[in-house]
């Protein structure tokens, strides 16, 4: 790959984003990005001092990746089961551009790797969590469910957004029955 960009930092993310599309995440390392960047090792290790740097800065740029063309005001003109739906379906889909399970492949990360990756992971699963409250906020019929204590917005934003993962792991794309669930239990 031919270099003539100043940013060597966007450079080598992109190469590094190439492998994790094309190969997965597990193949990425310093080697390997700089071939596929045409950058040399050395100048790779001044802008990410260690393969986990690398990492972390690629499962960023993938949350910042999977919700950039999400239009939230959209979201105001739908209810809130079907704008969870909405948001599955672009996660989905955004997953299916990769040749492997992208949060499969997490789990096979180094323990330090998985820790640093998982760290910046969840601060977007936070923000996540925050989106999902907003939505649940906007809905008219949600606005007269009585939250408690035990059975809040915040761990009910939790509970949905880790199970839309675990069904995104399975490669799930149907997520009628889900949807189905939460709207029996908050409609109660």
């Amino acid at each position: 790959m031919e270099n003539n960009n100043n940013n060597f930092k966007d450079v080598i993310l992109s190469a590094a984003k190439d492998i994790a599309t094309k190969q997965g995440i597990t193949k990425i390392n310093i080697r390997s990005v700089a071939k596929t960047s045409g950058i040399a090792i050395g100048t790779v290790y001044n802008y990410f001092p260690s393969k986990g740097d690398l990492l972390v800065a690629v499962i960023e740029d993938f949350w910042e990746d999977a919700f950039k063309n999400i239009d939230w005001e959209s979201f105001s003109r739908n209810n809130f089961y079907d704008n969870l739906e909405k948001i599955y379906n672009i996660l989905c889909t955004y997953l299916n551009k990769f040749k492997e399970n992208w949060l499969d492949q997490l789990a096979l990360l180094k323990a330090q790797e998985k820790k640093l990756g998982r760290q910046r992971q969840n601060e977007y699963f936070q923000k996540i969590c925050s989106r999902i409250i907003a939505l649940m906020n906007m809905d008219e019929k949600l606005k007269q469910y009585q939250w408690t204590e035990i059975v809040s917005k915040e761990k009910m934003s939790e509970f949905i957004f880790e199970n839309m993962l675990i069904m995104l792991r399975k490669g799930e794309t149907d997520i009628s029955f889900f949807i189905a669930i939460l709207n029996k239990i908050m409609s109660d």
